[in-house]
């Protein structure tokens, strides 16, 4: 794994940034993306507050294989970031890899957090169950 590391803030970048030829830097892709890897957002049907063991376990799981498949996708890029040229690899370090980074983080707090919920409703339903 790499030791490269980015927050979600530092992929932003202002909508009036402008390149050298005065066009925007910013693409309605580019924002549609990086609302993707907004640090709070949560999945479809995802209940933060639910009291549910159940939930809390299934959301264990499925941040897990998320953290998991993005790390193999940052691995494979990163590989390729190598060999590329000088310039294509320059830009998907300036782009795709601070995306793919922010995912990763967001997944790994969003893991952290399901994580304990499944601690703490254990522990409630094993309190409840005496």
């Amino acid at each position: 794994m790499s030791t490269w590391s980015t927050s979600a803030s530092s992929v932003m970048t202002s909508p009036e940034s402008e390149t050298a030829h005065g066009h925007s830097a910013k693409t309605g892709d580019e924002a549609a993306a990086l609302k993707q890897v907004e640090p709070d957002r949560l999945l479809e049907g995802e209940d933060e507050d639910s009291q549910h063991l159940d939930d809390a376990v299934h959301w264990v799981k499925v941040y897990r294989e998320l953290l998991e498949f993005k790390r193999s996708v940052l691995a494979t890029t990163e590989e390729h970031v190598g060999i590329m040229d000088p310039d294509a690899g320059a830009e998907v370090q300036k782009t795709d890899l601070k995306a793919l980074h922010a995912e990763a983080l967001r997944f790994e707090r969003r893991l952290v957090y399901w994580r304990g919920r499944v601690g703490a409703l254990s522990a409630t339903h094993d309190d409840s169950a005496r």
